[in-house]
């Protein structure tokens, strides 16, 4: 088989895998418990919960040391078994007892084996049509969509199947840190080097561990996962909110495929890393906080101001979202608060009020808590911090109080975890927690007033701040998120996002007006922090960093306000209208974007390593199974953290370093049965951080200095070409002297893996004079 095949078959595998513990089988438990809601509200809900309890069960096994298969596939199921049989009121007990009677009448041969399976059968059947019954209800209910969900999927592949099929390696330099971390989780330890937000180390580390499909395969695919995932994530969203049912794909149409955005903004997700898989978080955080306002709002009219409630669900949803982001990576968590506060400043004339400011406060407390307790925990018993912890709190000033404040806070969430369970035992028992309704207050003309004022206020100062430094904006948009012929169209349609927002907001629909003034709020803001360093200002974030969120924004603003738009020309009494309009406006800008050549160039993909290294890599773990630690790859420095699981690895540079100044006393030898060389003739640019050409492997590149062992150093630039050379005429001179032995596994004109089997109570001496030592 192929490598291209194969790792299109893997990344199936690994899609499939993914969605089908996240959302699939959520989906079998939670469907009774849901079904009311809209196809996309159900998905999140779903996507949310699966994600939310694999990340949380790792972590859990971890701490306890039982992290396992078995374990792992325990209490997956188990808890998806008991909780089925408890939503949908099957009645396991009389069930088992008819088999059982069933079972004793056979063996009395009062019942033949034949009825016996029959009546199996015929309840499998029964099975099978139920389900079969609602998959064609939900084939049904979005039947339209398909054609566009199609779309979608194949501009995905046509943007970022070039990087599947044809870059294989790794794509970006601490990919084989984070696999070092997830090799530590195969271990049960977690946090192997420090406390560090191990969000999809979990993840990663669970479909491993569920499907059998090594790590470094899925560090390798997983980007593709994710970013398919985090464009669907901005498509649940908009048809959670919009009215418009088509007008959500154009918002995935514009992240995935316009040419419009500059690299930088998107570069990233051509690899497996934890900020962007944290962003697959962000959108269903708030989503879920501005549902919340809306049915809120919906149920206090009612008269309905219980505990337990639609509304309080949502804040679960957000609860939850929110600390994934916390718990992947803390850039997630600070942009999903950026838009938090844009939805404070939207949302204010309600958010300040009694009956939801609680709530919200409460629901904010428990998703830190939530996120921060496995990491407090393990702080707590001894594990120290990661090196990252002290480079973000470097980036805001606070370096050297790293390690208090860290304490402080695990201290607060331990206190806070344990003072919140004991206040709502207590409550709960004296009556003051009810699950009752309350009065629900009315407000006098004045406080609607002071609140309107809360709502305007904050919402005038960030845009006259915004206003401002729109200069500095529109330049920092321009060199980091998109390039457009005239910028000022980027002040023409936050103006249109606002207008449609001010007519919604106080004239027809207050919640959704709100929520565009919410996401441009945030957009401003996410601006600011863009050109923060070019203001003089702190520098939170890098601007090629935040530039992603900005970027990632933009469509879900663009949707929104053209949703409302449609729905102010078209409105309720006009529904089917405003369908065909959206579906119409859809499929102009589908046709105009393949028409007018408005599709991106494809991007992703590892170029860290070279394919024929990954191509070896695989054959030999391939041929070398079951026979862990009998092997040994000599290579540059990625395939350490791959093959750490099964074989042995030497570096290139130590390798050549242990014979430097070589005498006949001298030996270099490597205790195992087979050893692979891995040497580039046309070394690789690594991360292309040289601006120049490297050199190819030569003569006069060998008889430079060995590079010195110091990190990267010897695999970066023209460095590189010299540990290649020396590694390369070493291998001549060695086949020289055991012409039989040392055998060529693969060879082009770009890269050459030789191998050599030895008798590991006779080994060979590596250390040989080869013109250049």
């Amino acid at each position: 088989m192929s490598m291209e095949k194969l790792n299109v078959i893997q990344f199936i595998q690994l899609f499939i895998g993914y969605i089908g513990f996240t959302a699939g089988l959520p989906a079998f438990v939670f469907y009774h418990k849901v079904k009311r809601f809209p196809a996309a509200v159900r998905f999140l809900i779903y996507f949310t919960i699966g994600n939310f309890y694999v990340i949380n069960l790792v972590q859990v096994l971890e701490l306890l040391h039982i992290s396992y298969r078995i374990t792992l596939s325990l209490f997956t199921f188990v808890p998806a078994v008991l909780l089925i049989v408890k939503i949908y009121q099957i009645p396991v007990t009389s069930y088992m007892m008819k088999v059982l009677g069933e079972c004793r009448h056979y063996i009395l041969r009062e019942l033949g084996f034949k009825s016996f399976m029959r009546n199996r059968w015929q309840e499998i059947k029964v099975f099978l049509r139920m389900v079969t019954r609602n998959l064609w209800r939900l084939l049904k209910e979005n039947f339209l969509d398909i054609p566009f969900l199609v779309i979608f999927a194949l501009l995905v592949w046509k943007v970022c199947g070039p990087g599947i099929l044809h870059n294989w390696g790794y794509g970006a330099s601490d990919i084989p840190v984070h696999n070092y971390w997830i090799n530590g989780l195969i271990e049960n330890n977690i946090y192997v080097a420090g406390i560090y937000p191990m969000g999809m180390h979990c993840m990663l580390y669970y479909l491993s561990a569920m499907t059998g499909i090594p790590v470094y395969v899925i560090l390798r695919l997983f980007w593709l996962v994710q970013y398919s995932m985090i464009a669907v994530m901005i498509l649940v969203f908009l048809k959670g909110h919009c009215k418009a049912r088509f007008l959500p794909y154009l918002g995935i149409m514009l992240f995935v495929g316009t040419k419009y955005f500059n690299g930088i903004s998107y570069s990233r997700y051509g690899a497996t890393l934890p900020q962007e898989f944290g962003m697959l978080y962000i959108l269903p955080s708030i989503f879920f906080v501005m549902e919340f306002f809306k049915t809120r709002k919906e149920e206090l009219e009612e008269g309905i101001n219980r505990i337990r409630c639609t509304s309080s669900w949502y804040l679960l949803g957000f609860a939850m979202s929110f600390s994934l982001t916390l718990t992947s990576h803390f850039y997630d968590t600070i942009i999903a608060g950026v838009i938090c506060i844009g939805i404070a400043v939207g949302y204010g004339y309600w958010i300040w009020r009694k009956e939801y400011f609680l709530r919200i406060l409460l629901a904010g407390i428990l998703s830190i808590l939530l996120a921060f307790l496995p990491m407090a925990v393990a702080f707590l018993t001894g594990k120290e911090l990661q090196g990252s912890m002290y480079w973000a709190m470097n980036v805001i000033g606070l370096r050297d109080y790293t390690a208090l404040i860290f304490r402080i806070i695990c201290v607060g969430v331990v206190a806070m975890t344990v003072g919140g369970v004991i206040l709502v035992a207590r409550g709960i028992k004296s009556g003051k927690i009810s699950f009752e309704d309350k009065k629900v207050p009315r407000h006098l003309l004045i406080v609607k007033l002071i609140l309107q004022l809360f709502n305007l206020v904050p919402l005038a100062a960030i845009l006259l701040i915004g206003w401002k430094y729109r200069e500095t904006i529109l330049w920092g948009c321009k060199q980091n998120v998109f390039a457009l012929p005239d910028m000022n169209l980027v002040l023409y349609g936050i103006g249109a996002a606002l207008g449609i927002g001010v007519i919604q907001r106080y004239l027809i629909e207050p919640m959704r007006g709100a929520g565009i003034f919410s996401m441009v709020i945030a957009e401003i803001i996410l601006g600011l922090i863009l050109v923060s360093g070019a203001l003089g200002w702190p520098m939170l974030m890098e601007p090629y960093r935040a530039s992603i969120y900005l970027a990632y924004l933009i469509p879900v603003v663009i949707i929104m306000t053209l949703d409302g738009v449609v729905n102010l020309l078209f409105l309720d009494w006009l529904a089917d209208t405003r369908q065909v309009v959206g579906l119409i406006l859809t499929v102009i800008v589908i046709f105009n974007s393949t028409k007018y050549d408005w599709i991106r160039g494809s991007f992703g993909g590892g170029s860290l390593e070279m394919n024929e290294a990954i191509l070896c890599t695989t054959s030999i773990m391939k041929e070398n199974e079951g026979q862990d630690y009998k092997w040994t790859i000599v290579s540059a420095n990625d395939e350490l953290r791959m093959i750490e699981e099964y074989g042995r690895h030497t570096e290139t540079i130590e390798f050549l370093e242990d014979m430097e100044h070589w005498n006949r006393t001298k030996e270099v030898t490597i205790p195992t049965e087979k050893v692979y060389f891995y040497i580039e003739k046309k070394p690789l640019n690594y991360a292309n951080g040289y601006g120049g050409e490297i050199p190819v492997v030569s003569e006069e590149q060998a008889a430079q200095p060995l590079p010195q062992n110091s990190g990267l150093a010897p695999y970066n630039g023209p460095r590189r070409s010299i540990t290649m050379s020396r590694m390369y005429y070493w291998a001549q001179k060695f086949m020289e002297l055991y012409p039989n032995e040392l055998k060529v596994y693969f060879e082009n004109d770009r890269f050459v893996c030789y191998y050599i089997e030895q008798n590991v109570y006779r080994l060979y001496n590596f250390a040989i004079y080869y013109g250049y030592n």
